[in-house]
């Protein structure tokens, strides 16, 4: 067994046991660990997607993710940050599995290709998608990517604040669609859920709801009963993009 001492920090700063400087009370604690693994961020975050992929974002917590790794919670915010830029971290490396080519000639096969690469990154870990609508973003894939995106579109022939209208409108619809598409149940939702969800919804009064009761099914946003990570919502996508794309394009016709 080796013995390991680290440094721990608290909201008032480092802690060394039994003393007091400049306010801050400071101590040490052993840690005996076998075999410890050097913390380092690239273990932070492959252990924090394996984590994320396991418990989901809500139950995704900064003590839970130290536990994996056999350490505490305040080394971890000393050493890579809060709960927030771990996960912004997790983000990046799910987009550095995309495969993003160099912008072309094509603006059209570009977006098309890359809004698909961020759809299958991101239903590969599926427990990633709110994250992506819930906070802003940055980091070192975010970057290259949105530099890529306004390449492709000052290409396309958008201009200046258009070019930035433009880029929101694309972005901000792939990422916004995905994140709705792959969206769970109700942290408190029984295995009994879905059923009595398509239950109730299928008990709606034709008369009054005539299209929603002949095309209702588990592919119907807003009445879904299964989320995307179960039933993907392939063919709505490939709408989606038509209808993108075909719009950037009016806009520069």
């Amino acid at each position: 067994m080796n013995s390991v001492q680290e440094r721990v920090w608290d909201r008032n700063g480092p802690l060394d046991r039994g003393r007091t400087e400049g306010g801050a009370r400071r101590y040490l604690v052993e840690v005996t660990k076998a075999k410890r693994r050097p913390l380092t961020p690239e273990l932070v975050v492959g252990v924090g997607l394996q984590l994320l992929d396991e418990v989901g974002l809500t139950d995704f917590s900064m003590r839970a993710l130290a536990e994996r790794l056999g350490t505490y919670p305040a080394t971890l915010y000393w050493h890579v940050g809060d709960r927030s830029t771990v996960l912004a971290a997790i983000l990046t490396r799910v987009l550095s599995e995309m495969n993003v080519p160099v912008p072309g000639k094509d603006w059209r096969k570009w977006l098309r290709h890359m809004a698909t690469e961020y759809r299958e990154a991101i239903h590969r870990h599926p427990n990633i998608a709110a994250f992506t609508a819930a906070e802003l973003q940055r980091g070192a894939a975010v970057e290259p990517l949105m530099e890529s995106t306004l390449q492709v579109l000052h290409s396309a022939g958008f201009r200046d604040a258009r070019l930035v209208f433009a880029c929101n409108v694309y972005v901000g619809t792939i990422t916004g669609w995905v994140a709705i598409e792959l969206c769970s149940a109700p942290d408190d939702a029984g295995e009994e859920w879905a059923e009595e969800f398509a239950s109730s919804a299928q008990e709606l009064s034709p008369e009054a709801f005539p299209l929603m009761t002949r095309l209702m099914s588990e592919q119907l946003i807003g009445m879904r009963w299964r989320s995307g990570r179960d039933q993907p919502l392939d063919e709505s996508f490939a709408m989606l993009l038509d209808v993108l794309i075909d719009g950037l394009q009016a806009q520069v016709s």
